[in-house]
């Protein structure tokens, strides 16, 4: 199946019957001896009360944000996320899920993966990446966006930033890990640590499209959290 690369701002439609896609975020590990880039990816779950976009909110208090801090354990008992014995990550109906932590992103380059004993080398067999996967059809019937966000673990220690970040890029597949669409991030993002990648918005007739938003911020995911909670 052919992939379509998206521009920023262009959005890629989901038929109406694809119930469910996988997510990925990839990128390429530093040249030299550097410290390696840990990206982590994050998808929250929003309404849009009075079906204004602009006043986007998490669904029912972030039930459905695939991001670490919602992770039930023992230092974070009220946790939404139910968190699975091989270190993946789910909401408790089902309807999306996030792999176990990847802290390389060796997407394309399996040459430098290290061999862990498991043989997994992820979708594609092109390594690691930061991969979540949606249940369309199970999500909440309230839910009108889907907004996946990046950040860097420790990048304030590491001195790392996603303009030093090389060959970053989201895919989107279907059920058989066919890519649909990807969207490359690019050296614009230069100085900063958390990135609006894309959202997937749904439509009026119960579809989904995939939109490439590219929005650097400087605030650090915290803060992205308190105001969808705002």
């Amino acid at each position: 199946m052919a992939t379509f690369n998206l521009s920023k701002g262009q959005s890629f439609q989901i038929r109406k019957e694809m119930e469910l896609v996988h997510s990925g975020l990839v990128w390429d590990p530093p040249e030299g001896s550097g410290p390696a880039f840990d990206l982590d990816v994050h998808c929250f779950a929003l309404v849009h009360p009075g079906g204004d976009p602009a006043r986007a909110r998490l669904y029912n208090d972030g039930s459905h944000a695939l991001c670490y801090a919602f992770v039930r354990g023992p230092s974070n008992a009220e946790g939404s996320l139910r968190k699975n014995p091989d270190g993946s990550f789910e909401t408790e109906d089902g309807s999306m899920w996030h792999e176990r932590d990847d802290r390389t992103g060796r997407g394309g380059s399996t040459a430098h993966k290290e061999d862990d004993g498991d043989g997994d080398e992820g979708h594609h067999g092109e390594g690691f990446r930061e991969e979540f996967k949606i249940v369309l059809a199970r999500l909440p019937a309230d839910v009108s966006e889907l907004a996946v966000w990046a950040t860097i673990h420790d990048a304030e220690r590491k001195r790392q930033d996603f303009g030093k970040v090389k060959n970053a890029y989201i895919e989107v597949c279907d059920a058989m890990d066919d890519e649909l669409c990807r969207y490359q991030l690019t050296s614009e993002f230069a100085g900063l640590t958390t990135i609006q990648v894309a959202s997937f918005l749904k439509q009026a007739d119960g579809s989904w499209k995939f939109h490439a938003v590219g929005a650097g911020s400087t605030a650090g995911l915290g803060e992205v959290i308190n105001a969808y909670l705002s």
